[in-house]
């Protein structure tokens, strides 16, 4: 399999599984207990902490560890807002479901969302936030990068804006994590997640920063001070920590593999690149091959052994097109023919150019069966 849907999740990276195994086996207590089993287990999840807070430029006491994206996402918005009747956010249109749904459930609590206006490239201006913020403005929530098309935000700009207004910032960098440097100094809130890194699916992180507070989502015991409750997942923060220290600076040779894969797949007729060719994630490529769903090609390039997405994973099967490409002035035919290529770290050259030959292969033959379907019509 040439796995290029590094987006949706990554493969674990075999350091994160001999880091995890002794908390599986031996070393199974409960980080909450104690003994000298639970005092083992606290030491290993307070070293992960650290080493993960060490690459986000954190202090320690400011990780909370949770389940996972949508977890913090979620933790992040409904935490950040006490009071919806009346609260303000801003938030752009092409965030993930996992930000937009919380945010449309304020909504129908009685709060007011401003949305952004987004560039052909999927790209805000910081200008445009700083002209939206009001008074009561209680939140702003934007990704660091984009999960479909790649495009990065100006998160630093945004950052002085918010500072200057007074007003908390959200920042989802599920997907810029371990593809670009992130420093969270300056936000109040930031999301990570340990299955985009190489670490194991089902652990990430909040960082709330020093001095602001939040509402807790789960109730019924005092973990993570207090701001999310329930029995850590020891071996899975260990992961998220043995991840996070073996993450590698690979924008370089992943911008050159991603537009070679361009240039293989720009030789096809009809195709259009949804992502920016600049300011964009170095491992990722939306394209869309005019008459060709995105589905049937996924489907098709996995029985070829290629594995390949529409868009974000959480959307899989969904029947609506693409909100990112809609929101970037895609048609709505337009926006439901959007395959999404993201490499990993691991990806070699001659992978690029096996999966190039074999989409162009796919693609001919899709086209091939409509045209023979409107011939016999």
């Amino acid at each position: 399999m040439i796995y290029l849907d590094h987006n949706a999740t990554t493969p674990l990276r075999p350091g994160v599984r001999g880091a995890m195994a002794p908390l599986l086996d031996e070393a199974f207590g409960n980080a909450s207990s104690a003994h000298r089993l639970g005092s083992a287990a606290r030491v290993a999840v307070e070293r992960a902490r650290r080493e993960l807070a060490g690459r986000l430029g954190a202090r320690p006491g400011e990780i909370v560890f949770t389940s996972g994206g949508t977890e913090g996402n979620n933790l992040a918005i409904f935490g950040a807002v006490d009071a919806p009747g009346g609260a303000h956010l801003v938030v752009s249109p092409i965030e993930h479901s996992s930000v937009l749904e919380p945010v449309r459930e304020l909504v129908r609590r009685g709060a007011e969302v401003t949305w952004l206006p987004v560039s052909a490239a999927g790209r805000i201006d910081a200008a445009d936030a700083a002209a939206v913020l009001r008074p009561h403005t209680a939140l702003v929530s934007l990704g660091w990068a984009n999960n479909e098309i790649g495009t990065i935000a100006p998160i630093p700009a945004v950052v002085d804006v918010c500072r200057r207004a007074g007003v908390r910032l959200h920042v989802d960098a599920v997907q810029a994590f371990g593809k670009l440097p992130v420093d969270v100094a300056g936000i109040d809130l930031c999301t990570v997640s340990a299955h985009k890194i190489g670490g194991p699916q089902g652990v990430g992180a909040l960082v709330v920063r020093e001095g602001v507070s939040i509402r807790p989502l789960l109730l019924g015991g005092s973990q993570e001070r207090g701001r999310r409750a329930g029995t850590e997942n020891v071996a899975g923060i260990v992961g998220f920590g043995a991840a996070a220290a073996l993450m590698l600076d690979w924008r370089e040779p992943g911008t050159v593999l991603r537009e070679r894969l361009w240039t293989a797949l720009s030789s096809i007729a009809g195709a259009q690149r949804n992502s920016p060719a600049d300011g964009c994630l170095p491992n990722t490529l939306n394209v869309r091959f005019a008459g060709v769903r995105g589905e049937a090609l996924v489907a098709a390039l996995d029985l070829e052994g290629v594995a390949v997405s529409v868009g974000s994973a959480c959307a899989a099967g969904s029947a609506e097109p693409s909100h990112v490409l809609r929101a970037i002035g895609r048609s709505e035919g337009e926006a439901r023919d959007g395959v999404r290529f993201s490499l990993g770290s691991e990806t070699a050259a001659g992978d690029i150019d096996a999966a190039a030959a074999i989409v162009v292969e796919v693609v001919e033959r899709i086209r091939g069966v409509g045209r023979r379907q409107v011939a016999n019509a």
